[in-house]
């Protein structure tokens, strides 16, 4: 009956499907919920607080059904404020101060609304907007929307497929949509897929091994879920993690609320309705990002607080709540461990399984102690074998601590032909996932003709080559650094070989209707990749621009104007790498068809024809008659309408 009635409390605390003040900046009332700011669509493909590559999904994803062009709403009455352009993240996004006090930005949109050009196009950065580079504009004048009103049109720019991410923050804090009315009210089901049980010390043992274990669960139908083994033996201290998901149509959804209760004992907990800006990168401490993915297949949750949490929403923050000690159970008697998950539209999951104290002796049994060389709170130095890589880590490189090594692999060879290796291939390892800031990677290179194409590159598993953004060479120590967040193989190449350049596979007629024309090139390269703005573009001699998409390797000329005229055109393009060679040069010529004269026109002209007839003949005398002449109307050349700019 205690169990029953302490369930209930919790239920009461932690229910998803109500609403509290603490979900909401302080003071701040909520009159009516926001609107849906896909017109013609109502799925989320994603969810607040889920998990992404080194940070928090820090806003929600809504469905666009795949398609460029549907209308963008304003969730609430207010005025646009700022535009931005982050060509490798959020593509174009447009921010909107609402009335009620919190600002939203809709990001990876096609377009922005005309009177949203109007006033980009007035400001100091009007050159940045035309020219498609990245931007970051405070309108001249703020541009006033109603709720409901068409603020954007949906796109893919930036990173991923067609859809639209949205944000809703004040005061450097980030709100869960959901609160705000913008969450289903109906879901799908939650799915328990597996839990990891982790030991958290070197003498500690799960079912008889000093080793992570993961075990799967079964349905049992409806929201119930159980362990494939029902009873775990532990000795010692271990920590759990759950890999859970939500349903929604083909998308797994991240989880709002999870909490895990040993008996009648609240373990630990946490709830996904705000998130501090500075924790973006703080995802760390909630998903284990060494096999968590973004697309959820796992999202795996530690219930427990790990060292240096301040997560907002933590049930418990202090160190090591959630842990589990077996000296903390009695002898014999089986613990009953329950977990729960609630999501979208008051949707919960439950699972469970049984716990028991392990009595083997262990003592004959060896096992690997841990070390570490690498603190949260502390800086560290050290160098390979051979002196030529160096790390460096700041204090608060990492989130907890770890340990690394230095080892230079001289049987690793590289796929990618064409690019000269200037250094040994070195593994930096083991592989760790939760930096902060990161280290620095020095490596030093020998002097050499190669070294101005030169750059670090990641060597991928398959054995072909990355080049490694933000990297910089120091002619005085000769060698290269950067600051990195990951751990893996790494080497020194110089890349000599010249990009490509080509038709895009859409371009496959001479002759193109002059409405909603795109022009349209395609360029790879294999080693150091395409510089964004390293194309040279003429259209008839005259000097063109160029939109690039590192995603496809699509390129959009976008001027000279002229490209869109009718007649024919002649189009040359070249493009170079980071590395400064030249690819050859494409030629494509092309022709813009005439429009068809208006109908109207045609008309007015036909009827400043005058009739002609055929003289009658009478019987008196007449004068021989004179067929006048045709007028001629001249009609005004139809106007070229201009590929239109705004995004």
């Amino acid at each position: 009956m205690f169990r029953l009635v302490f369930i209930f409390i919790i239920l009461i605390i932690a229910a998803p499907s109500r609403t509290f003040a603490s979900d909401f900046p302080p003071g701040f009332v909520l009159r009516e919920p926001y609107i849906w700011p896909v017109k013609g669509q109502s799925t989320i493909t994603g969810t607040f607080g889920e998990f992404r590559t080194g940070h928090f999904h820090m806003g929600q994803d809504f469905s666009t059904a795949g398609k460029i062009g549907i209308p963008i709403l304003a969730v609430a009455k207010g005025k646009i404020t700022r535009v931005q352009r982050r060509w490798t993240s959020i593509g174009y996004a447009v921010f909107v101060q609402h009335d009620d006090g919190m600002t939203s930005r809709y990001g990876h949109l096609h377009k922005f609304a005309p009177k949203v050009v109007k006033q980009i196009l007035k400001s100091k950065q009007a050159r940045r907007f035309k020219d498609r580079v990245d931007f970051d504009i405070a309108l001249p004048e703020a541009v006033p929307v109603e709720k409901g009103d068409m603020i954007a049109y949906s796109g893919d720019t930036g990173v991923g497929p067609p859809h639209l991410h949205f944000e809703l923050f004040m005061d450097n804090i980030y709100y869960n949509p959901m609160h705000f009315g913008l969450g289903y009210t109906e879901a799908e089901s939650i799915v328990f897929d597996s839990l990891r049980i982790t030991p958290q010390t070197s003498r500690t043992f799960i079912n008889g091994k000093n080793e992570i274990v993961d075990i799967p669960f079964s349905s049992m139908g409806g929201n119930k879920y159980e362990l494939s083994e029902s009873t775990i033996s532990i000795q010692g201290k271990v920590g759990l993690q759950i890999a859970t998901h939500q349903k929604s149509n083909n998308h797994r959804l991240g989880i709002f609320t999870l909490d895990i209760s040993m008996g009648e004992q609240l373990l630990q907990g946490f709830q996904l309705s705000k998130i501090l800006k500075n924790h973006s990168r703080k995802n760390v401490m909630l998903y284990d990002s060494s096999i968590s993915k973004a697309n959820g297949n796992p999202f795996s949750y530690f219930l427990h607080t790990r060292d240096g949490n301040d997560l907002l929403g933590m049930l418990k923050p202090e160190r090591e709540q959630g842990l589990i000690n077996s000296e903390n159970l009695k002898l014999g008697e089986q613990k009953e461990i329950t977990i729960r998950a609630k999501g979208q539209g008051g949707q919960e999951g439950f699972a469970s399984f049984f716990i028991l104290r392990d009595q083997r002796d262990y003592k004959d049994v060896i096992t690997k102690e841990w070390t570490y060389n690498v603190y949260y709170d502390r800086y560290t130095t050290f160098k390979s074998k051979d002196t030529r890589v160096e790390l460096f880590f700041p204090v608060n490189a990492v989130y907890s601590k770890a340990f690394f090594d230095i080892e230079a692999k001289e049987d690793i060879k590289i796929k990618t032909d064409g690019l000269n290796q200037l250094s040994s291939v070195y593994e930096i390892g083991p592989d760790f996932k939760d930096f902060n800031l990161g280290y620095d990677l020095y490596v030093k290179v020998p002097k050499t003709k190669d070294i101005n194409s030169a750059d670090l590159y990641e060597v991928m598993p398959d054995r072909t080559v990355k080049k490694i953004k933000g990297s910089s060479f120091s002619a005085w120590g000769q060698f290269f650094k950067v600051r990195l967040r990951k751990t893996g193989l790494f080497v020194v190449l110089s890349d000599q070989t010249p990009p490509a350049i080509y038709l895009h596979e859409s371009m496959t007629k001479p002759l193109y209707p002059r409405e909603d024309f795109t022009l349209l090139l395609k360029a790879v390269d294999v080693g150091s990749g395409i510089l964004p703005e390293g194309f040279d573009i003429t259209v008839d001699g005259i000097r063109g621009k160029a939109e690039f998409s590192p995603k496809d390797g699509r390129v959009e000329i976008f001027e000279p104007e002229s490209l869109y005229q009718p007649g024919k055109h002649t189009l040359l393009a070249s493009v170079r790498d980071y590395a400064g060679n030249w690819s050859p040069t494409v030629k494509y010529d092309y022709e813009i068809e005439s429009p068809p004269m208006p109908i109207e026109e045609k008309q007015v002209i036909a009827a400043a024809e005058p009739k002609i007839t055929t003289p009658v003949k009478t019987e008196t005398k007449s004068k021989k008659t004179e067929q006048p002449k045709a007028v001629k109307t001249k009609s005004k050349p139809p106007q070229v309408k201009k590929k239109s700019t705004s995004r």
